[in-house]
């Protein structure tokens, strides 16, 4: 075998292994649960898992437009029910390491033992090798997926992206690198 092929062996091993079936928990009572970004293409089902009653505290990334910095869907923002509130938050830097240092500081502030963290199917092993590395509690993944089902393509971009993030995330071990004035 090639030093390429067997490159792209591996590739497909990771891809497979932790992209397309990642490690999954189930579903239980927790301390707290995060919603991670962009929250706009899961917050229908994340507030179907929190009506189930899993938890009275729902963290939300807020989704940032890139070009104006304003944000956008965020009309969960504030909610209140009888089972659950919404809070809203803004990682720095805006990305999965910023919200793992997000529910570090939250977890450290409230307390919380054990809390769920919601994304999609592809990003679950990355933010778990991040969550569990950066925050001082028992983290459960708790995909979830748009209702349509995501295309060939859109799996392909998925799959390059997070191979290529699961390898900087292997190679970066701090928690916070990127931060700025701190």
């Amino acid at each position: 075998m090639s030093i390429p092929t067997g490159l792209l062996a591996v590739w497909l091993w990771v891809v497979v292994d932790h992209v397309a079936h990642p490690e999954v928990d189930p579903r239980q009572e927790v301390d707290a649960v995060y919603v991670l970004g962009p929250v706009e293409t899961r917050i229908e089902q994340t507030l179907a898992v929190m009506d189930s009653g899993v938890a009275p505290v729902l963290l939300a990334t807020t989704s940032i437009n890139q070009e104006t910095g304003d944000a956008y869907a965020t009309d969960h923002c504030g909610l209140v029910t009888d089972r659950y509130r919404v809070e809203c938050v803004v990682p720095e830097p805006y990305n999965t390491r910023g919200e793992a240092a997000v529910l570090a500081a939250a977890v450290e502030e409230n307390g919380w033992e054990r809390v769920a963290v919601i994304t999609s199917t592809p990003h679950t092993a990355r933010a778990r090798m991040l969550m569990e590395r950066c925050v001082d509690a028992d983290i459960l993944m708790w995909p979830v997926e748009r209702d349509e089902r995501r295309s060939w393509s859109a799996w392909l971009g998925s799959f390059v992206y997070e191979s290529g993030a699961w390898v900087k995330t292997q190679v970066v071990k701090d928690c916070y690198a990127g931060r700025m004035n701190q």
